[in-house]
């Protein structure tokens, strides 16, 4: 039974447990391994942490380039039931009034009926609706597009198909624009565009024809079983409008109109001051929130007496005990870190660096460049062991964004010219400043997150990729390679230990012998 020792039955010692604390003496230095790589792996584990932090606050900063978060729009109608309205950040501000609605748009439809009492399992030989030549039945539907282009489309079935399959032949060809729905009760076959509006200006918007005989069956300008698409009508100053669809765009408002009236409907658009505000003030939380991440782990205490637990240390602890423990091992991990601190000292510059907006404004009859952000009510506290964290003046910000959103959205997104390189490769600063804030910030942050992947890699990455990965790997090796040793050295040990209860067994086998002849 190979694997089992049996130890001690010659000399009585315990030679297991002997041989369990001399292993133990033995393991140091692979411990020792073991902690650093738990050390190191906390510090990826941080970087990493960190890195995505950065990303977030990248993708933010990205989204807040759009001018949609400092000049949106709010536009409200005076009567929803008959106008809904909506603003792009494009709307020019002020009231427009909608004197009367005429008419609603429509779309353009043909009704076909069938034999009575014909259903939708009904063959089309048997429905009467077309002619079969040659057993088959051959249908061309014209009609045009939302743009106007005109579009033609022949439909050939079986004649013993039925009526179901020619509703899922029309419907299947999309570029038709229409849906085809065949109702068994009335025994007719509906066929109705999807876009509304009068699409075709010199004639019917679908026509039917029976391809095998060349004749027209039904188009959309025959009254009672046809109806041409109509354009909303609308006035606006006295003056007559049409639209394709219910719902367009004009003049940055998208426009929806619910139902035709004769009472005037006045529609007024604004700047949303409090979206734009609250939009800043979400990035600015998320900057924050970064700022402080970042500050506390360059300010972590490290606790140099609390190393990373062996795993024998671990079961002598209670698991309260362990979680205890680690708080302290894992803590400073970034203590002071250069990455960290050189990327808190570029974001702190951007609050207080010159911006070229190339905007300027009007107080007191004097023109002020807008440049900096303190001008719009955002600095840094005034407490440096924030770290560089934010504030903003509530008050002072949403005047800017009330008076002049236009130079707020350019100092928060403003792309400077580059420097200028002399020819003796020295350079020279743009006179009119940096870029915009939030570019700034997506620079610092993506920089810092290029240095920091370069230690320890973005999650997932592989090992040989990163610095912190490749000394991870090497540890991994060195472990291997001493866990090896130690399985020798151990063996070793029992081989020993093996051969002195072998030794005590023969002496003790030769003394009892001698004993029975003494005894003779």
């Amino acid at each position: 039974m190979a694997g089992i020792r049996l130890s001690g039955l010659a000399s009585g010692i315990d030679t297991e447990t002997m041989i369990k604390q001399l292993m133990q003496v033995e393991r140091a230095p692979v411990d020792r391994l073991s902690q650093k790589k738990q050390t190191l792996t906390w510090q990826r584990d941080a970087y990493r942490e960190m890195n995505r932090g950065l990303l977030d606050l990248r993708t933010a900063a990205s989204d807040m380039l759009l001018s949609k978060n400092y000049i949106a729009k709010t536009a409200t109608s005076s009567d929803a039931s008959k106008v809904v309205v909506t603003a792009s950040p494009g709307a020019t501000a002020g009231s427009v009034t909608i004197d009367e609605i005429g008419q609603l748009a429509s779309a353009a439809s043909v009704t076909m009926t069938t034999t009575k009492g014909s259903s939708s399992d009904t063959t089309l030989a048997a429905s009467g609706m077309f002619n079969v030549t040659n057993g088959k039945v051959n249908i061309q539907i014209n009609s045009f597009a939302a743009d106007g282009k005109a579009i033609s489309e022949t439909i050939s079935l079986d004649a013993t198909q039925k009526l179901s399959d020619l509703t899922s032949a029309i419907n299947g060809k999309t570029s038709l624009g229409m849906n085809a729905v065949y109702n068994d009760i009335t025994g007719k076959l509906v066929l109705t565009k999807t876009n509304t509006g009068k699409l075709n200006p010199n004639g019917a918007d679908i026509t039917v024809i029976d391809a095998n005989l060349g004749t027209e069956k039904v188009n959309s300008q025959i009254d009672g079983v046809g109806q041409d698409g109509k354009n909303a009508k609308y006035t606006i100053g006295g003056q007559e409008l049409e639209q394709r669809t219910n719902t367009f765009t004009q003049n940055g408002l998208t426009i929806t109109l619910n139902g035709t009236s004769t009472t005037a409907t006045t529609i007024n658009t604004k700047l949303d001051t409090q979206a734009n505000f609250d939009s800043i003030k979400k990035f600015v939380d998320k900057y924050n929130d970064l700022i402080d991440k970042m500050n506390k782990k360059v300010r972590e205490e490290k606790y140099r007496d609390f190393q990373p637990l062996t795993d024998t240390q671990r079961k002598e602890l209670s698991e309260d005990e362990v979680k205890k423990w680690e708080e302290k091992a894992m803590s400073g991990a970034l203590k002071n870190d250069s990455f960290l601190r050189e990327g808190m000292d570029a974001f702190r510059s951007a609050i207080s660096s010159k911006i070229d907006t190339g905007y300027s404004y009007t107080v007191d009859s004097k023109s002020v460049g807008l440049n900096y952000m303190s001008q719009i009510g955002i600095t840094s506290t005034s407490d440096f062991r924030d770290g560089g964290k934010l504030k903003i003046d509530e008050a002072k910000l949403k005047k800017m964004l009330e008076e002049q959103p236009e130079g707020v959205y350019k100092l928060f997104t403003a792309d400077a010219p580059e420097p200028v390189k002399n020819p003796d490769g020295s350079i020279t600063p743009n006179p009119g400043g940096l870029d915009g804030f939030v570019r700034q910030i997506q620079g610092f942050a993506t920089t810092m997150r290029d240095k920091i992947s370069k230690v320890a890699g973005l999650d997932g990455a592989v090992a040989t990729t990163y610095r912190l990965g490749k000394s991870l790997a090497d540890l991994d090796k060195s472990m291997v390679t001493w866990e090896d040793k130690l399985k020798t050295k151990e063996n070793a040990y029992y081989r020993r230990f093996a051969a002195m209860e072998q030794a005590m067994n023969q002496a003790n086998s030769q003394s009892a012998t001698l004993a029975s002849y003494l005894g003779q």
